[in-house]
């Protein structure tokens, strides 16, 4: 495994997809913990147990709570104003905002993280987590068959679970009719949108190639360099999280188990994330979806390390969904995400069955460890 196109060949040839909590998830983190021994000061595994199930699987719930609210009306508007904004409210911050509301609904699964440290030269002073995520995730099979137009599909959808309510509650603040108007025969004629949630996901698991052992093996490959070239006055952490595709649940998890140690040990996480396209390769300054911005320090030094390394700096907003780096942005962890993909425009890869091995450019994994390898020297010297 000498470069990281060919860590990424290796787990998927060896392991195949691996959904969150799946046995495949579970024996590449071992395999990988494996991997990292030769090369870290130490390692360590550290399971969790979540509800892996529980974002996606809510879909269903809040498609059937807005079918209920539209029907309501006709019996009583107060009921249907009541499951119209519970279903909403519910579904913006259990869903879109990743509050995880809804989660004791759902079993517990575990997964698991793994972590490896390589200590500094001299005095630690400050920490470098350079990380990516293990799981792969069930194919969005809309986002495959109709591409650009599925996501629109889905976020129209989405938004009708947050208007139907809002049109509800003015109609019945003035006095409106609801029950056949011309607005709700509106709503009527677009509710097969929120079937894209309610069937979201087909049987195939994806390869994950770019989403995200790319990620994975630079993060692999940048610690096991600096293992050489050891940084003098930064320790450098590698992780790879468990369970991000199912709401961040793996990197939730280890912030709040090590959310002191973190602040004492001055650390700073650089998450990688679809590591596809150099020439779409993002500094992520902000997750809308989260209202989390990143650390403008990380943003600048990384920026610097790209112009270095002759490539152009591109600053980018994740619109919808969510990466690692939000977890510890979410408790005040300074962070950033570099992700190679558009930030305008679905592409075809993500998260559909075409994201394997084949979809990954060597160099381009190749080009960004040299960037974060540059990146974490220069940190070393003014840190």
């Amino acid at each position: 495994m000498d470069t990281p196109y060919n860590l990424v060949k290796h787990i998927i040839e060896k392991f195949g997809p691996r959904r969150a909590g799946s046995e495949a998830e579970t024996k590449a983190q071992e395999y990988l913990s494996e991997q990292i021994k030769s090369f870290c000061d130490n390692v360590t595994i550290e399971p969790f147990k979540d509800a892996l199930r529980a974002k996606f699987a809510s879909l269903k719930i809040f498609c059937v709570g807005f079918y209920l609210a539209l029907v309501l009306p006709k019996f009583s508007m107060e009921a249907a104003l009541f499951v119209g904004l519970l279903n909403g409210f519910l579904f913006l911050f259990h869903f879109v905002m990743y509050y995880n509301w809804l989660d004791f609904l759902f079993p517990k699964i575990e997964s698991r993280n793994v972590i490896g440290n390589i200590e500094p030269s001299e005095t630690a002073k400050t920490t470098l987590i350079f990380a990516g995520h293990m799981d792969s995730t069930p194919e969005f099979i809309w986002w495959y068959w109709l591409k650009d137009w599925g996501v629109r599909l889905m976020v129209l959808g989405g938004v009708s679970f947050a208007i139907l309510p809002v049109y509800y509650l003015v109609s019945y603040i003035v006095g409106w009719e609801v029950w056949m108007s011309i607005p709700w025969w509106v709503f009527v004629a677009t509710s097969p949108f929120s079937l894209t949630f309610f069937f979201i996901h087909g049987n195939r698991i994806v390869d994950g190639a770019q989403d995200n052992l790319s990620g994975v093996a630079v993060a692999h490959a940048v610690a096991k360099t600096l293992s050489v070239d050891k940084l003098k006055n930064t320790r450098v952490r590698f992780i790879s999280f468990g369970s991000e595709e199912t709401g961040l649940k793996g990197s939730d998890a280890y912030v709040k188990k090590h959310k002191r140690e973190l602040e004492n040990g001055n650390a700073f996480l650089v998450n990688l994330d679809g590591i596809l396209d150099i020439e779409q390769m993002h500094i992520i300054q902000k997750e809308i979806s989260l209202g989390e911005k990143h650390d403008e320090r990380l943003i600048s030094a990384l920026g610097n390390a790209f112009e270095r390394q002759g490539l152009e700096k591109k600053l980018g907003t994740i619109p919808i969904g969510a990466t690692d780096a939000a977890s510890f942005s979410r408790y005040d962890i300074p962070a950033v995400s570099i992700v190679g993909l558009p930030m305008d425009k679905l592409h075809p890869t993500y998260h559909t069955r075409l994201d394997t091995i084949d979809c990954l450019n060597p160099d381009t994994l190749d080009t960004m460890v040299n960037v974060l390898v540059d990146f974490a020297k220069e940190w070393d010297k003014t840190h």
